[in-house]
């Protein structure tokens, strides 16, 4: 009889050990599927798809024209350099009489191919020149949240400036004869926001394929 008492007590124990271990894969399964668990999967891949997402305006020559090689600026879809040998400067603003603002004034001028403007028309200063051209995408992000390289600016300021700089917003409307940036400007401006409120991560070397 005790030996039945016996059976019948580690019956129930591998009864009772079976559901709990049920219930525990359970319970682990819908936490790896939770929003929270695909944040935190997202977090500790450092979600640099945020930065590639707006990275083609960037890349784009309205943009690139400015923060191109070299000690002048570019023109053109074709980014081919500037014509009459316009130089950067000692302030990023031309030289002698070859001054930005002498034929850039602070809007369109009407007609095809004619001067562009926007207000503070200027290049990068030479201490500072914010050159891009030939860096990955995550040699990119780096530069760009660099205060060495980026005017001291924290993130919510490099934000405000990709987003609202009149200079910047030139590229969405370049005048008669130039390509404008492709990307609208409210969903260039959701993305930028998107990855500054994910912590601004930057993606790998490997992951930016450049």
């Amino acid at each position: 009889m005790k030996s039945v008492h016996v059976c019948r007590f580690f019956l129930a124990m591998l009864l009772v050990a079976g559901v709990a271990a049920v219930l525990l894969f359970s319970n682990l399964e819908t936490a790896a599927g939770s929003p929270t668990a695909k944040g935190l999967s997202a977090a500790a891949a450092g979600d640099g798809a945020l930065f590639t997402a707006f990275v083609p305006v960037l890349r784009h020559a309205r943009c690139m024209n400015c923060h191109s090689q070299g000690d002048f600026p570019r023109q053109g879809d074709d980014s081919h350099p500037h014509t009459m040998n316009v130089r950067r400067g000692p302030t990023g603003m031309g030289v002698t009489a070859e001054k930005c603002g002498t034929c850039h004034q602070d809007h369109n001028l009407q007609g095809a191919h004619l001067p562009p403007g926007a207000p503070g028309w200027h290049l990068p200063p030479p201490s500072m020149p914010m050159i891009w051209q030939g860096l990955t995408d995550a040699q990119l992000c780096e530069s760009i949240k660099d205060p060495k390289q980026n005017r001291s600016r924290t993130i919510d300021q490099l934000v405000e400036h990709l987003t609202e700089d009149k200079l910047v917003m030139w590229g969405w409307s370049p005048g008669e004869g130039r390509t404008p940036v492709p990307m609208p400007h409210d969903e260039f401006s959701t993305k930028v926001k998107q990855w500054q409120a994910a912590g601004a991560p930057c993606p790998t070397s490997v992951a930016s394929g450049q």
